[in-house]
């Protein structure tokens, strides 16, 4: 599935950005420069939208490390309009502002499959 949805970054007080996805709940990361922020956004959306379709599908999750997890009470929701989010400063930050980001869950299982299948073949090779 493809989705977007709006996030906020906070420009932090020490440096860096940290994201929040006000939708879509456990959606948070932090990276240092904005060109990271926006790959670490994008990653963290996908992870979550997998977690909350396997949830939807009574299925565990495997994490990007091969941790199997199950997101509980957790569903996907519409996205707000993007116009609808307001972007404060917190106590934390200097700056905020909103943009819209991208995850293919189709894509992002990919991903996670060979990163599997690799970690499965270290062991296999290292035993």
């Amino acid at each position: 599935m493809k989705y977007v949805y709006p996030a906020i970054f906070y420009k932090a007080i020490e440096g860096g950005y940290v994201i929040d996805f006000p939708d879509v709940s456990g959606a948070v990361t932090q990276a240092d420069t904005l060109y990271e922020a926006l790959e670490y956004a994008e990653e963290v959306l996908a992870d979550i939208l997998v977690s909350y379709e396997d949830f939807k599908a009574g299925k565990y999750h495997k994490d990007p490390y091969g941790n199997e997890i199950k997101v509980m009470n957790n569903r996907i929701v519409e996205p707000t309009p993007i116009e609808k989010v307001v972007a404060e400063p917190n106590e934390y930050s200097t700056g905020a502002f909103v943009t819209l980001i991208k995850a293919d869950t189709d894509a992002y299982r990919k991903i996670l499959a060979e990163l599997d299948k690799k970690r499965k073949a270290e062991k296999t090779g290292a035993a």
